[in-house]
């Protein structure tokens, strides 16, 4: 029994090897695919070289594929800060799903889960509420997941992720603001910015901050409410 919850140990993964750092995030991925026995297969297969500690099903039975004290290979190329390694400093939790194209809301019971998971691994490794992140905020570059449908908000309310409220304002950014957002979004974490310039690469950066707690903007240029959101988690984060 885990935090009312029942972790079967069914299916294991040989896809790991040392871990070389602390633990002190928390990565969500959304396995797109239709059922568990697929994402098994795949998390699973040797040749595809790709693993999780733990898979929340649709009803929100829960496997743990790898030990936690090993190293699962589920972040690949990924950043976030100056932190690079982040299989090794990671707890990895695949969610079943067929991807953000499916435009499907999360299964209830599943969120459940993935919240009563979140918090038992958040107090067992004491990971800040700004280390738990998406696959897409350290990856920006090549991953969309856990994608514009994952509750962000529902989580950030049960004490899993930071959230804030939103503060909007159309209002455009000038030259001034727009630097100001980007030095933000690097001291929240995101990798690879180029503040003093508008690079294919930022719009990239700046859509996966949208993703995850601007949904409704991913698509959208940033804008004064884009800029109150990145204040208002800077006050939140803990040095």
């Amino acid at each position: 029994m885990l935090c009312q919850l029942n972790i079967s140990h069914r299916y294991k993964s040989l896809n790991f090897d040392l871990r070389k750092k602390k633990i002190s995030f928390l990565i969500f991925h959304y396995t797109e695919t239709k059922d568990l026995a697929k994402a098994v297969k795949l998390l699973t297969c040797k040749k595809r070289r790709v693993s999780c500690h733990y898979i929340v099903d649709t009803n929100g039975e829960v496997y743990n594929l790898v030990d936690e004290d090993k190293r699962a290979w589920h972040a690949g190329t990924s950043m976030w800060k100056k932190s690079k390694d982040m299989n090794s400093r990671s707890i990895g939790i695949e969610i079943v799903y067929p991807g953000e194209l499916s435009a499907k809301s999360y299964d209830t019971e599943q969120i459940r889960s993935v919240i009563k998971l979140s918090l038992f691994l958040k107090k067992k490794y004491k990971i800040f509420d700004q280390n738990i992140l998406g696959h897409s905020d350290i990856a920006p570059n090549r991953k969309i997941d856990p994608g514009i449908y994952f509750p962000w908000e529902f989580l950030g309310k049960n004490l899993v992720g930071l959230w804030t409220k939103n503060r909007p304002d159309n209002s455009k950014l000038d030259k001034g603001t727009l630097k100001l957002f980007l030095k933000n979004l690097k001291k929240l974490g995101y990798p690879y910015l180029k503040i003093n310039n508008t690079s294919n690469y930022n719009k990239v950066i700046i859509e996966s901050f949208h993703r995850h707690h601007l949904p409704n903007m991913v698509k959208s240029k940033p804008n004064r409410t884009s800029l109150n959101k990145t204040i208002d988690l800077l006050k939140k984060t803990i040095d």
